[in-house]
């Protein structure tokens, strides 16, 4: 017999149908015993009773939680059940036996409590069987499919960059250094190189979705040594605020796709309502930024960057003032920024640029990019660059290369502020971070 979802068992009232998931409950009752099953559908009530079989009834008071189970079974009408029917159990097979106890409970709140929260990671693969950690995967899916299915729309090709590359992507410091037969390599700090090769091969418009490493000992709530980093990059461009209005655009699709999708759920169990922006995210100048957080009594730490602090403060200065989640803050000092970012012809001192916000954090950094190979060359030296270590990469630009911009953003981070959860190792499949691989490193 095939095997039947639980959320089509509505329609196979008093058929024979075979069931297959993991118990969530078990009740002993005496002469009669309920098993709560669940799969990636739902959940179904299964009723075993003495009259029908107590070997059936024995084994399933005997099944501990979490095992996994094949059941077969008639569906009946229950009108004393929330579902409005029930599974009468007419054999059972138990396909693997769950230790018990389990290291953790599986439903229980945790964010608050770091000790908590690294023993549910170092038991990951039983902490994604909760009802919100599902329903998380799920809104993941569905996001990332959002930021993808619009870039197809507006005719952008996929391309996977080298993971493994023979040069740092974005200075020396921060890479994971690898042994590559018998020479260096590194892991990618981003795809940035490779997709600027995609716009010297004239693709024109690309997308990269995959992982990317920091060797960061950074130990906060967004910061991950491995991250998946959605990355574009479009070519022919006249400045990169053409960069910001794509994003804005594809931003907005991807919540509309989420909210009509898994809206309600989002609301329900995390309490979060999707809102999709309308019209166009606000901008304001690094100075103006500066001056308005001064007027509210926030310190600057540095002239040419904000504090997790001030990212929190602007972005509420901002929905106060407009109603937007959403900032582009633009004119950063080219000191800042990453060598191959435009300089501000006006003002050299500022690079064509800009990071947007969203509801306190930091999600994406993009710019016009420096196309023009004799300058792109002086920047890396300016930088202390040789280039020497980048001859690959300036290759790119040696025989002509369109104007172009792009930006990355990590998906992680994006899901954490999109479920406003607290921390990116949450919202990570299984984070890695300086003390961290899998499970806790050098743990006590």
């Amino acid at each position: 017999m095939e095997r039947t979802l639980i959320a089509d068992l509505k329609n196979n009232i008093g058929k024979e149908v075979r069931i297959r998931g993991r118990v969530d409950t078990v009740r002993d009752q005496g002469k009669i015993a309920f098993m709560i099953v669940r799969d990636r559908t739902g959940y179904v009530q299964c009723v075993a009773w003495i009259g029908n079989s107590e070997e059936i009834l024995n084994k399933v008071k005997s099944t501990t939680l979490e095992s996994i189970v094949d059941i077969t079974g008639t569906v009946k009408e229950a009108k004393q059940v929330a579902a409005g029917y029930e599974l009468e159990i007419l054999g059972i097979n138990v396909d693997s036996v769950s230790a018990s106890p389990l290291p953790i409970v599986i439903e229980e709140e945790h964010s608050d409590n770091v000790s908590a929260l690294d023993m549910r990671l170092d038991y990951r693969w039983i902490d994604l069987r909760s009802k919100k950690n599902n329903l998380m995967m799920s809104v993941a899916t569905s996001m990332t499919a959002g930021l993808r299915d619009f870039c197809l729309r507006n005719d952008f090709k996929e391309i996977q960059a080298p993971r493994i590359i023979s040069a740092a992507s974005e200075s020396g410091a921060n890479v994971f250094e690898v042994k590559y037969f018998d020479r260096k390599a590194y892991l990618a700090q981003s795809p940035q190189f490779h997709k600027q090769m995609a716009m010297a091969a004239d693709l024109e418009r690309v997308f990269n979705v995959g992982p990317v490493f920091r060797a960061e000992k950074s130990f906060t709530t967004r910061h991950l040594t491995e991250y998946t980093s959605f990355d574009v990059e479009m070519a022919y461009i006249d400045s990169y605020k053409e960069v910001c209005h794509f994003e804005q655009e594809m931003i907005k699709s991807m919540l509309k796709d989420v909210k009509e999708k898994y809206g309600e759920d989002i609301k329900n169990v995390f309490g979060v309502e999707v809102i999709v922006p309308d019209g166009d995210f606000p901008y304001l100048t690094m100075k103006e930024a500066k001056e308005k957080l001064a007027s509210k009594g926030v310190p600057s730490k540095e002239e040419g960057d904000f504090s997790p602090e001030e990212e929190r403060a602007i972005c509420e200065i901002t929905k106060e003032e407009t109603g937007c989640e959403f900032l582009f803050v633009i004119d950063y000092p080219y000191k800042n920024r990453a060598f191959y970012h435009m300089r501000n012809n006006e003002n050299k001192d500022l690079a064509l640029g800009y990071d947007l916000f969203w509801k306190g954090v930091e999600i994406t950094t993009g710019a016009q990019r420096e196309h023009r190979y004799e300058i792109l060359k002086e920047n890396a030296k300016e930088r202390g660059l040789s280039e020497e270590s980048l001859k690959d990469y300036l290759e790119y630009f040696k025989y002509g290369c369109p104007p172009h911009g792009g930006f990355a953003i990590g998906t992680e981070r994006l899901l954490m502020k999109l479920l406003e959860l607290n921390s990116v190792l949450e919202t990570t499949y299984l984070p890695n971070t300086p003390n961290r691989l899998g499970k806790l490193i050098n743990k006590n």
